[in-house]
């Protein structure tokens, strides 16, 4: 799912280079989608009417206030407000993909990303500030002239939605002024938690470890930016679970992957010289296999987020697969030394339960040192694969028998985004979701409520000498 930027595992926007940068400025029926049903339904205060003492430090202030009598009321009125915010948010992170395709992306420009090493190593001679100032500048000539570039024509949409004129110099120096505003708000953001990014490590104790990082994007923007790390960190979890008969072979057939991620681009290397792509559900299913959790044709995956584009991209996946095409997934892995073997070796072998291997993109020089693998996911594979529009902290799916619910859900990089509270009510609806003696596995330490146990077991990530994250797994009772 999405990768969020915090030390160790996570990386972050140089707070250093953006405030300069700122201110310079045909398949059969079991393949086919499957019915509306179960259907969507909104959370009630009754399934958190028993957890209601329990949260009440949590409380947002319009339910604290509120009376016995007032309660269901009131809860119905702050879901619905709260499904309201949650997806406004979508357009925050919208807005920080921008940002981060004017400073690393290398689809619309020659120059050099907007990062110190870069500038050093591709700039000839020139600063930080001349880079960017230049890439703007490249990249408000693209917009106006987008041609296929599919990142361009949806970033060319999303400024002319906030009315500039793209061929005018006007509209060029409005999409300076929004760029840089939205500059300063995420500078404004990373120093709020650049304290709690800085603290100790506790590998040791991965709960304490954890704790800075519980809610720490609650207020942030919903990026749907991906990476190949959090597939790797589910795929290791589920190597452990199937090893050790947590999981008994070939019993997962019903799969949930909460926020599949699009990546638009990558924040750590600025990938964007192939087309945008969602990797994990993809990831998840060739992991499942692979450890004999699941078996070939027997998976039917569920996407949720609430994210407009990420569930349109897996739909036109649908429809070309419909027609027998595959999806193809590009694998780029920059700066390969620097990745641990697991990671590396996880790198060489993804997709080959659900695809071929095909020519990659070719990398741009400016992208530095990438090598880069591809895979074509076959057609079944990309039709056992439905999105739906959900927020898992206000809805889930209401399933009718225990047939219709999940042995697995994955939700990696999600619960960080909300706080306490939120992150109550999203585990609510992911326990009532599984199936007896499902799973959940999520990298964020989370407050198990019933049906759900507290964690059963973990796992430690190595991704580099200097990046690591943990992986959770709770089980339904």
């Amino acid at each position: 799912m999405r990768t969020m930027a915090r030390a160790g595992a996570l990386v972050l926007l140089s707070a250093a280079t953006l405030s300069n940068v700122v201110k310079d400025v045909a398949a059969d029926s079991a393949q086919t989608r499957e019915p509306a049903s179960p259907s969507t339904t909104t959370i009630a205060y009754a399934d958190v009417q028993p957890l209601w003492d329990l949260l009440r430090p949590h409380l947002p202030s319009p339910l604290s206030s509120a009376t016995a009598d007032e309660r269901d009321t009131a809860f119905r009125a702050w879901a619905r407000a709260q499904d309201a915010d949650i997806r406004a948010r979508v357009a925050r992170g919208d807005e920080d993909s921008l940002v981060n395709l004017w400073l690393f992306g290398t689809s619309f420009t020659d120059r050099p990303p907007a990062r110190p090493r870069d500038v050093a190593m591709f700039g000839d001679g020139a600063t930080l500030a001349q880079v960017s100032d230049g890439r703007l500048e490249d990249l408000v000539a693209a917009l106006a002239s987008p041609g296929a570039n599919e990142r361009l024509r949806w970033a060319a949409e999303f400024f002319r939605g906030r009315g500039v004129d793209l061929g005018t110099l006007r509209g060029a120096a409005r999409v300076r002024e929004l760029l840089a505003a939205v500059g300063k708000r995420m500078l404004s953001e990373n120093a709020d938690f650049r304290g709690a990014l800085e603290a100790p490590n506790a590998a040791a104790d991965p709960l304490a470890w954890m704790a800075p990082y519980a809610s720490l994007y609650s207020d942030r923007g919903l990026s749907s930016d991906t990476s190949i790390l959090s597939s790797f960190a589910v795929d290791t979890a589920l190597e452990t679970l199937a090893t050790s008969g947590m999981i008994r072979a070939g019993t997962i057939q019903r799969v949930a992957v909460v926020g599949p991620g699009l990546d638009f681009i990558n924040k750590a290397d600025g990938h964007d010289f192939y087309p945008e792509q969602t990797i994990q559900p993809f990831a998840v299913i060739d992991s499942l296999i692979r450890h004999g959790l699941a078996r070939a044709g027997g998976l039917s995956v569920t996407t949720f987020d609430v994210s407009a584009r990420v569930n349109r991209h897996l739909d036109a996946a649908r429809d070309r697969a419909l027609a027998g095409n595959g999806y193809v997934v590009q694998l780029p892995l920059g700066g390969a030394d620097r990745w641990s073997p697991a990671l590396v070796a996880y790198w060489e072998r993804a997709g080959g339960r659900i695809g071929d291997s095909v020519p990659a993109s070719p990398v741009p020089r400016s992208a530095g040192a990438v090598k880069v693998r591809a895979v074509r996911v076959r057609p079944d594979v990309v039709l056992s694969v439905t999105p739906r529009d959900l927020n898992i902290v206000t809805e889930r799916l209401e399933a009718r028998a225990d047939d219709q619910r999940f042995d697995l859900v994955v939700a990696t990089n999600v619960f960080v985004y909300y706080d306490t509270f939120e992150q109550a009510l999203a585990v609510t609806n992911v326990g009532r979701m599984l199936r007896p003696g499902g799973s959940l596995l999520s990298n964020q330490a989370v407050r198990p409520v019933p049906p759900l146990t507290s964690a059963v077991g973990h796992d430690t990530i190595v991704y580099s000498d200097r990046q690591f994250d943990h992986l959770f797994w709770y089980r339904r009772q």
